[in-house]
């Protein structure tokens, strides 16, 4: 806690205000060590202890009270999860009985919480989780918050630096104590719950809850099931059948089940176990789990650096591994090593898990030492004192696993896991750079390269989707935010110097963070200024610190504060990177009223967006009309305002979609209008996927272009099923359930799973994201704009609540405002077993190809059922005019859009739901493309692939016209 010294009085207490505050959240940051550390500079520096306590009750009231609301917010989500997958552990009567236990008990436990390890952390959120009201948890956690501040701060000032062993060794005994009472609490219940369960009973399964159900039981006056005083803490297991064994009853019995978790991390994961249990156990003897040890008079004879090298203390290599410099790290060692060694471990199996976690201890150990002692021939401070520490800990081994692990999750989470990983120990390394942020940039380099080939499997790289890309750009630019008011508060010495602040910088910080935030959540959709402005800040900061540079370099003077800007600059040059390869994702243009064409106001302009939008409610639309207001399309109005167009501009071509909206008497004139404008600005018009070949101006050049699908329903029986009668059907020898939402209403699991199948099939089979007439829908995130209330997704699930397949479904607008229909808009199915070997996140029960083609053809039927049945005049199967009709193409603008369709067709299935769709009596409508001559083709094609695959180029276009020569 030296850092500690460095801060005046009131930064002082600010500090302990907001680490005390951050660790009630639920982060595990050293509150209590801080705290003692403030108290002892209080006594000495003239601060009343006073405010230090007021200090830290502050925090932890006002954090515990966040964690709550975090936990309230959030905790239904993962209750959610968690009753969906484990209905038997995590059903009603568990649920019920944990609620009651908190409702009953909780504040009681909020208050003793705060005096005990760890659990201080979680008790604010498990509260709001398990829904105890507010005002109690008020009442114990500021009781709680007061006393414990009180205490530490009068033991501290009673007691002074030996105080520091005794509370640490106090908090420490306390989790002990209660982690003791939990197992003797545990194995009573289990024994009267078995004891009860010897009796004849009815058999019960468990059952899931519906969210409906969930939130009734988590509000304030939910009702909890009815329960004996037994059932009050365990719902009783299901009784077994008559011919099964009885169930024993005994005490023993009873402390083996409590036991079992043992047991089976000992079967499972001995050498995880075995590490942890000796790594806890020398923490214990010497002391390092409630005080730092690095001053110790036989530190030495344990830690490795350059310095027992050179002494000739060789084992301390491995030695070191054992222990850990002081309490935090104690903690987060003990975590990292079970929860990541033993998954290793569990995959691979114990020998090649040790391999792993012993090669990147010695990777990351030997490679920093090696690199201390080349670096240290250098005249470089920071340098030099790399060869005169010493480290321990098992750190570089827990990140070889924690990076082993990120190479087998699927996508999006590997790659995202990946680069935060990267970016935590990079950052770690420039600010920082102490010998162990060294080390830790070595193994994380060298096995987020080399992981899945020491297994011997390869996987192809994934490759970002356009929602990662916008996640990357924000996500980069908040943490240089982050960063810079971090140093700010806690000036660091890092590789290239001290980062404390001058006036000059502070400045820089302040205009930084205030254009970082006012363009965060504009990045973050997409909109094509925010991407200007970002890469005008980067490219700012980037030049300040060159100018400083060459200042010095010129001048021959030091320039004030440069080392800051220098280390901030090292991340403006990696955020510089992530937009300059990014810069397709973010097409959503800006509401300005600069007029791209006589008579049209820009893309996502809101006057020309609320003309068009009137229009749909005066006059309707045909099956591509629900998609014409999405942001990427621009609006050209008619100078009467009768009539809209919409469309997209790329490459020089305007590319009208389908037909104008507003009254089809005008739909010539309003073409021929569009197509003069467009001429007049030096655009190429075109037309794409119109139904009507007769709305284009008179001599242009039609080619057809594919077919839709369109399901009459004016005359369909709504009650003859078109799948199974009821909401459950099978698929195979799996139980599926069927549900048509609306988008918004998706529970959060699906949801999530929906778009984790978008990024499995973008980021490792490689089908490439589609936009122009498809696919807009289905992954827009929470509160994204683009998503439009009235979308509906119809999901299937198998009996486990895995997403099978997924098909959303956009509304044909009627007149006045009616919906008349209803169009595909994309698809999303899970990815069948043939593909598991190479797919992320695979597993032994992915279904099969045909598993998943049977959940999109029931997706498909009951939607249509549903939609029949709610007086739906038409569904629209293949509006997006990527469907082919199997003529042969005509035009290279055709061949284009075959090749598309062939490329993203393993995703859609544009044969199957053509085949389900005649099934059903569809019928074929064909779809055309109008330019003004075959000299045209090319550009329109190319901009047409533009509008549907992002990030398109020029030299990608021969491979997709003569795509169907290779098929």
């Amino acid at each position: 806690m030296d850092w500690l010294a460095d801060f005046p009085p009131g930064v002082l207490l600010l500090v302990v205000f907001l680490v005390v505050a951050v660790e009630s959240l639920g982060v595990p940051l050293p509150g209590e060590t801080v705290l003692i550390g403030a108290t002892l500079l209080a006594a000495s520096s003239g601060l009343n202890p006073v405010f230090v306590a007021a200090a830290a009750a502050g925090g932890a009231i006002l954090g515990d009270s966040i964690g709550y609301w975090i936990g309230k917010r959030y905790g239904r989500r993962l209750l959610s999860v968690l009753n969906r997958r484990f209905p038997k552990h995590v059903g009603p009567k568990r649920l019920g009985a944990a609620v009651h236990l908190m409702r009953r008990w909780g504040p009681w436990a909020v208050f003793v919480g705060r005096f005990i390890a760890v659990l201080r952390i979680f008790s604010g959120p498990l509260a709001g989780m398990f829904r105890m009201t507010y005002p109690h948890f008020l009442v114990a956690n500021a009781a709680g918050g007061i006393a414990w501040a009180s205490l530490v701060v009068t033991v501290v000032t009673v007691l002074g630096s030996a105080a520091t062993e005794f509370l640490h060794r106090f908090s420490w005994a306390a989790l002990a104590l209660a982690g003791a009472a939990a197992v003797v609490i545990a194995v009573v219940v289990v024994f009267r719950i078995r004891r009860r369960a010897a009796r004849p009973a009815a058999d019960r399964a468990p059952v899931s809850m519906t969210e409906a159900e969930l939130d009734e039981l988590l509000s304030p006056s939910g009702s909890v099931p009815a329960t004996t005083d037994a059932d009050v803490r365990m719902d009783a297991p299901t009784t077994r059948a008559a011919s099964s064994a009885p169930v024993r009853t005994d005490l023993r019995a009873a402390i083996a089940v409590v036991l079992t978790p043992l047991r089976w991390a000992l079967r499972t994961t001995p050498a995880t176990t075995a590490f942890v249990t000796v790594f806890v156990a020398l923490g214990v003897v010497t002391g390092g789990l409630w005080r730092p040890i690095d001053q110790t008079a036989w530190y030495p004879a344990f830690a490795y650096g350059v310095p027992s090298l050179e002494a000739g203390r060789w084992w301390t290599v491995l030695t070191g591994m054992f222990i850990t410099a002081d309490p935090l790290a104690y903690l987060v060692a003990i975590v990292g090593a079970a929860v990541f060694g033993g998954w290793v471990e569990a995959r691979f199996g114990t020998l090649r898990a040790s391999a792993i976690f012993v090669a990147g201890h010695l990777v990351g150990i030997l490679g920093a030492l090696g690199a201390a002692l080349a670096l240290a021939r250098l005249d470089w401070p920071w340098a030099q004192s790399l060869v005169t520490t010493l480290d321990v800990g098992p750190s570089c081994g827990i990140l070889a696993c924690v990076a082993t692990a990120t190479a087998f999750m699927r996508s999006p989470y590997r790659l995202r896991w990946r680069l935060l990983l990267l970016s935590w120990v990079s950052i770690a390394l420039l600010y920082v750079g102490k010998i162990d942020d060294l080390e830790h940039f070595i193994t994380t380099v060298v096995f987020v390269i080399v992981a899945r080939l020491l297994l011997g499997e390869h996987r192809s790289t994934p490759r970002p989707t356009m929602r990662d890309w916008r996640l990357f750009a924000v996500s980069g630019l908040l943490v240089i935010g982050a960063v810079q008011l971090l140093v700010t508060l806690v000036p660091l010495d890092g590789p290239l110097g001290s980062t404390t602040l001058t006036q000059g910088s502070i400045l820089d910080v302040g205009v930084d963070t205030i254009a970082i935030l006012v363009i965060a959540n504009w990045l973050r959709r997409g909109h094509r200024w925010a991407w200007w402005a970002a890469m005008v800040l980067t490219v700012g900061n980037l030049l300040v610190t060159l100018a400083l540079i060459a200042l010095a370099w010129l001048a021959q003077v030091p320039v004030v504060a440069s080392t800051i800007w220098i280390s901030a600059s090292v991340l403006w040059v990696g955020q510089a990177v992530i937009l300059v390869l990014s810069r397709h994702a973010f097409r959503v243009a800006a509401n300005q009223t600069r007029r791209r064409l006589p008579g049209a106001i820009g893309p996502g302009a809101r006057r020309a967006r609320a003309k068009a939008a009137q229009l749909l409610r005066e006059h309707g639309g045909g099956p591509l009309a629900a998609s014409a207001l999405r942001p990427e399309n621009r609006v050209f109005v008619t100078a009467d305002g009768g009539h809209a167009v919409a469309y997209q501009q790329h490459a020089g071509v305007a590319l009208a979609l389908d037909k104008p909206i507003g009254d089809p008497g005008g739909a010539v004139a309003a073409v021929s209008a569009f197509a003069t404008a467009a001429e007049q600005e030096g655009l190429t018009p075109a037309v794409f996927a119109t139904r009507d070949a007769r709305i284009v101006p008179e001599g242009w050049r039609v080619s057809p272009l594919g077919r839709d699908l369109v399901l009459d329903l004016s005359g369909a029986d709504a009650s003859e099923p078109a799948g199974p009668d009821d909401a459950t059907g099978a698929i195979g020898a799996d139980p599926t359930t069927s549900i048509l939402l609306a988008a918004r209403e998706l529970p959060w699991e699906l949801r999530s799973q929906i778009r984790a199948l978008s990024s499995v099939w973008v980021s490792d089979r490689h089908v490439p994201e589609l936009g122009l007439t498809v696919g807009w829908s289905i992954d827009a995130p929470d509160g994204d704009d683009r998503e439009p209330t009235a979308v509906r997704v119809s999901v299937v699930t198998d009996a486990a609540g895995t997403v099978l397949a997924a098909v959303s479904w956009l509304p044909i607008p009627g007149a006045g405002g009616t919906v008349h229909g209803w169009a595909l808009d994309a698809v999303r199915r899970a990815l069948p077993d043939d593909d598991a070997d190479t797919a992320a996140g695979a597993s032994a029960g992915a279904p099969s190809g045909e598993h998943t083609s049977r959940a999109v053809e029931r997706a498909l039927t009951d939607a249509c059922r549903r939609f029949a049945s709610e007086g739906a005049a038409m569904v629209s199967f293949a509006a997006s005019g990527l469907a082919q009709d199997g003529t042969e193409p005509d035009g290279v603008a055709v061949r284009t859009m075959a090749g598309i369709a062939h490329r993203v067709d393993p995703l859609v299935g544009f044969a199957e739901i053509a085949d389900v769709a005649e099934r059903l009596g569809a019928t074929a409508v064909p779809l055309f493309l109008a330019c003004r001559e075959d000299a045209d083709q090319p550009r329109v094609a190319y901009a047409a692939a533009a509008g549907f695959l992002t990030g398109i180029r020029l030299r990608d276009l021969p491979g997709l016209s003569g795509s169907l020569l290779a098929r």
